[in-house]
């Protein structure tokens, strides 16, 4: 999977888990607790790969998936303040 669509993947999983439930359906803790995983999966795994844009648009887009995914997902192991900065220190 290349770059580019890896943050997709990542933007489009934070932006349904976010607004899970906001249409008027039920939210149920089995599916909001699949998607929250998911979503901490895929933010740790682009985080962890180190991978940056080669251009300042991809660049920007995996710093927007990235903080999307930081945001969307409650899951903190204690880390999720310093890579939250690291990834706004990477967009100056």
């Amino acid at each position: 999977m290349s770059l580019f669509e890896e943050a997709i993947t990542l933007q489009r999983a934070a932006h349904d888990l976010m607004y899970l439930g906001m249409d008027g359906s039920p939210v149920y803790s089995d599916d909001l607790s699949r998607r929250n995983g998911e979503v901490y999966r895929l933010t740790t795994a682009l985080y962890n790969s180190g991978a940056k844009g080669v251009t300042v648009e991809e660049q920007a887009n995996v710093c927007l998936a990235l903080l999307m995914g930081y945001s969307a997902s409650f899951v903190d192991h204690g880390e999720k303040q310093k890579h939250v900065q690291e990834v706004l220190d990477r967009c100056w």
